[in-house]
């Protein structure tokens, strides 16, 4: 999980208080990663797993593979859709982004990804293994893998043998990269603040699918701040010897919910998640809905005592609204029973 937890989640569990709390945390956070969270099996847990096992077989170097950067990267990334490796180094004829001309490098690895979600298009991450000992390091000097950039005279860049430019003002820049001049030497310095940015986000955790419920999932008790206060009811109508019916209740006041104001018309949105557990806290089904209220512009000051019912058959998974209006708002429901509703939702 080292290179998949955010931050939040890591001073979340930090902070949790028994192993019950501990256990409901994990389980939380593979859920909330599982591409479809209605099903008992969990590809993504699955997937993480696999790519861990891949990398310790295949990037072990002196410590286990999960460990090393091409390790962080396939377990965080998955497979690149292009590797271009150079296991043993030796001659190397620079692009001319590099400042072309020839030199002889260590070993090295450029994987490609033609999009990662959250970090953008045809992404190029360079690896070493400066030490040669097998342990490439990723790196955003791609001047890193020349092995004749400390050898005065060697290894020149297409400048460099022209006389335009010193091999020594390769080390006097202050740059990101210790590249050395060549034709599209001014284009590359433009580019170090986006090298920099997509060198940040890589090493950061990747995307989480819900996103938009991180800081309520990630918390030992789903309620944090100013909750969004809400009635919840359940019944429970007994359909088979097997089966019972759980018809979810929720009432919502008008004076909490944020609504917006066009051509006379105030508008709301709430977006609703339920999940269900049983007795061991492990979920067992989700639902999610948004919600909406409409009604006259004029009218909304006089309807802030006004309520909302939503009835939410949790075995047909259907939504009705009792109130007769469609409804927006934000914030959070109290955790009742095995059920915890929380809503999030932005305006409109």
């Amino acid at each position: 999980m080292l290179w998949i937890i955010t931050d939040q989640e890591t001073q979340a569990f930090k902070h949790l208080s028994n192993d019950e709390e501990r256990d409901a945390f994990i389980e939380n956070f593979w859920l909330r990663r599982n591409p479809n969270p209605e099903s008992p099996e969990n590809e993504f847990k699955e997937q993480h797993y696999q790519r861990i096992a891949y990398a310790n077989e295949h990037f072990a170097a002196g410590k286990p593979g999960w460990k090393t950067d091409r390790g962080h990267i396939w377990i965080s990334f998955g497979k690149p859709d292009s590797v271009d490796s150079h296991p043993s180094g030796g001659n190397y004829q620079r692009p001319m982004e590099e400042g072309g001309g020839s030199t002889s490098t260590f070993p090295f690895e450029v994987w490609h990804y033609r999009y990662l979600e959250g970090i953008g298009d045809n992404i190029d991450i360079e690896f070493v293994d400066s030490c040669m000992c097998g342990d490439y390091h990723m790196t955003i000097d791609r001047s890193e893998k020349d092995a004749l950039k400390h050898t005065p005279g060697a290894g020149l860049t297409m400048y460099e043998e022209m006389g335009q430019s010193s091999k020594a003002d390769r080390f006097s820049g202050g740059g990101l990269e210790q590249l050395g001049s060549g034709p599209m030497s001014s284009s590359q310095q433009s580019k170090q603040f986006d090298r920099l940015n997509t060198f940040a986000k890589l090493m950061a955790p990747p995307v989480i699918k819900f996103k938009d419920l991180e800081q309520y999932l990630t918390s030992a008790t789903i309620l944090k701040g100013p909750p969004f206060l809400f009635d919840v009811r359940t019944d429970y109508v007994k359909v088979t010897n097997d089966t019972v019916i759980v018809p979810l209740t929720l009432q919502i006041r008008y004076r909490d919910i944020t609504f917006s104001t066009k051509d006379g018309v105030a508008t709301g949105t709430v977006n609703i998640l339920g999940r269900v557990s049983n007795l061991n806290r492990k979920p067992i089904q989700t639902f999610e809905e948004p919600v909406s209220i409409q009604l006259m512009a004029d009218q909304l000051g006089r309807s802030q005592n006004n309520v909302a019912v939503v009835l939410e058959g949790i075995a047909s998974a259907s939504w009705t609204i009792q109130a007769g209006h469609r409804v927006e708002g934000c914030k959070r429901a109290r955790p009742y029973r095995n059920v915890e509703a929380v809503s999030e939702c932005s305006e409109v």
